[in-house]
């Protein structure tokens, strides 16, 4: 992290800043309060002073003084680190690289420049044709100049523009507007007789374009910038700029798949719909959201193609938007289980009629907001679509509905609700639930460590058994002389609280994790009798069992996104997941191959 970071950090008083907007009572070293990212009664966020940071143990968010302002103001990382310098004194240097940041400005000066000729071309005689094929898709004349549409004219008239301009060949193909002709390298404008939709960055710069074409037999019908220094496509959203403060405003998003919906919706009054650009949703996306919103909504197209991307979406979310593991309620710790949690819902909104969000809105823009309402929860879509899908009567048909509303359902925290579900999927497939549920046991089969303790885990806190293992085994070492020294540096934790634990180890430990503390000391008289040399192997061990589950948990995850793809899918990324699955899978072997000893020896035993 830079010095000027470093430096704001030091300089800020997080208490007093926090406390501007969360009634904050002093416990101890600490300060605490009712967090202002989830509904709750009893006090779960805490703001340490002394390591300026703040956590909330409800919802599991957390930072500094800047993810403050840009989980609870809405802000870029560049407006917090502004804000936070004016409050602080603190001076940022004008260019941290001043090529670089020459660059980039030279490249935000061509599109500007790119998005003011056409929008020019748009509006005079020669963007007639492009006007009336607007109005025909339903844009007002305010939306479009909301937007900044454009207009690109057949021939290199950009191109000739802009160099007049002094920009050299290089930088035109840098910022995505010029392309080059591979038989003789000569330069041409990238769109031509198009629409064009600027795409713009969250401080609303002109970051690429989304070019339609006005013939429907020209292809491609959609054709975006390449990826630039500005641009990445799988990390942007289209009218993100727009619906930044409406959608925190409402902490709801909705999320569509073309230009024209997006920009339909915003027409009458939707302003927290953003769009994808041509690809699926990815975890950048996902990431980008959840800051602003608690809710987000998917309106794909109603086709075979919209329904697999809900499905893959889910997936992506339930790796990105997870919080931490919430503990499932079980008649025994063999039977225990934790789910993935998280501070984001997704649901999928069900278009009718087979039209899409631009052909809806337009024919009737009072439904929007009740089909908004309607949506369902992604395994709810998942169950109304599987008769359609699958045969469901053969057992080939049935195996792989059961296999495909599996991944969904093992992402159900409740024990009610994943009970409930359960059932419904049983009579749906026409089996007994007990088949279901051996399905989902498979799925979530742990790892198990011989010396893990087999007493019961407590309910009411997340927790995991290796975990409390391995603090007990390091609590246990913590009190011989120099017997902290020789632990391993490279430890894992399944879970955040144990890895904040462990750092506390041998001085304060933090209220917040004296539950977790009390879990792991009421395992250190299962390790009280072991020598130092044995305790280390026990460590070594654990750690191991660890890494194992971790990789294991990697594993189904990858799994699940490469039986999302389907026959359909993108062969390169399967097969790079695939290599993925290869190598997480000789990490595995040669970690059995390191506990074959242990196994070996306690055979003997």
């Amino acid at each position: 992290m830079s010095t000027v970071t470093e430096e704001i950090k030091a300089r800020v008083d997080l208490v007093e800043l926090i406390g501007r907007t969360v009634e904050l009572k002093r416990v101890g070293a600490y300060y605490r309060g009712l967090c202002p990212f989830h509904a709750e009664k009893t006090p779960s966020f805490y703001v340490r002073p002394q390591a300026q940071s703040w956590h909330c143990f409800g919802c599991n968010k957390s930072g500094t003084a800047f993810d403050w302002l840009m989980e609870r103001e809405h802000l870029e990382f560049g407006e917090a680190l502004r804000t936070l310098a004016a409050l602080t004194g603190v001076s940022l240097p004008e260019r941290r690289d001043p090529e670089a940041e020459d660059q980039a400005r030279r490249l935000y000066t061509i599109l500007e420049r790119a998005q003011t000729f056409y929008s020019g071309f748009l509006w005079g005689a020669a963007g007639a044709r492009a006007r009336e094929y607007l109005q025909k898709r339903g844009l007002s004349d305010e939306a479009l100049q909301l937007f900044g549409l454009g207009y690109a004219p057949s021939g290199n008239a950009l191109l000739r523009y802009l160099e007049k301009d002094g920009f050299s060949e290089q930088e035109l193909q840098a910022a995505g507007v010029t392309g080059v002709t591979e038989d003789e390298g000569r330069p041409y404008d990238f769109f031509r007789d198009r629409v064009l939709f600027p795409i713009r960055d969250a401080q609303g710069r002109t970051i690429a374009f989304g070019a339609r074409a006005l013939d429907d037999a020209v292809g491609p019908k959609y054709l975006n910038s390449r990826d630039t220094l500005l641009f990445h496509k799988q990390e942007t959203l289209f009218a993100f700029d727009l619906a930044r403060k409406p959608m925190a405003r409402e902490r709801q998003v909705v999320i569509v798949e073309g230009y024209m919906d997006a920009a339909m919706a915003h027409q009458h009054g939707y302003r927290n719909v953003v769009a994808t650009l041509g690809t699926a949703i990815t975890d950048r996306h996902l990431r980008l959201l959840r800051r602003h919103v608690d809710e987000i909504v998917l309106a794909l197209d109603p086709d075979a193609a919209g329904e697999a991307a809900s499905r893959r979406a889910y997936l992506v979310a339930e790796q990105t938007l997870r919080t931490g593991m919430l503990p499932v309620v079980a008649p025994s710790r063999r039977q225990q289980r934790y789910a993935a949690d998280s501070s984001v819902s997704l649901r999928v909104m069900s278009l009718p009629d087979g039209k899409d969000p631009d052909e809806l809105i337009r024919s009737d823009p009072t439904a929007w907001p009740a089909l908004v309402r309607a949506a369902t929860p992604v395994i709810d879509f998942v169950l109304q679509r599987l008769e359609a899908r699958h045969d469901l009567t053969t057992a080939r048909g049935k195996a792989a509905a059961a296999d495909e509303v599996a991944d969904v359902l093992a992402g159900v925290a409740n024990p009610i609700e994943q009970d409930s579900y359960t059932n419904e999927v049983a009579i749906r497939l026409k089996v007994e639930p007990e088949a279901v549920r051996r399905l989902l046991r498979a799925r979530r089969q742990p790892s198990r460590s011989p010396h893990t303790p087999a007493g019961p885990q407590p309910t009411a806190l997340r927790g995991d058994a290796h975990d409390d293992y391995l603090l007990a085994l390091l609590m246990r070492l913590h009190t011989q002389r120099d017997a902290a020294s020789t632990v391993p540096t490279d430890l894992e934790f399944i879970l955040p609280e144990s890895r904040a634990l462990y750092n506390a180890l041998g001085g304060e430990i933090p209220p917040e994790l004296e539950p977790y503390a009390e879990r792991a000391r009421a395992r250190v008289a299962l390790v009280e009798r072991l020598s130092t040399r044995e305790l280390l192997s026990r460590v070594e061990e654990t750690r191991l069992w660890i890494k194992k589950e971790l990789i294991e948990r990697r594993k189904m995850e990858i799994s699940a996104v490469i039986r999302a793809l389907g026959d359909d899918g993108d062969d390169a990324e399967e097969r790079r997941l695939t290599g993925q699955l290869i190598e997480l899978a000789r990490g595995m072997a040669a970690i059995d191959q390191q506990l074959l000893p242990d196994r070996e020896s306690a055979g003997t035993r």
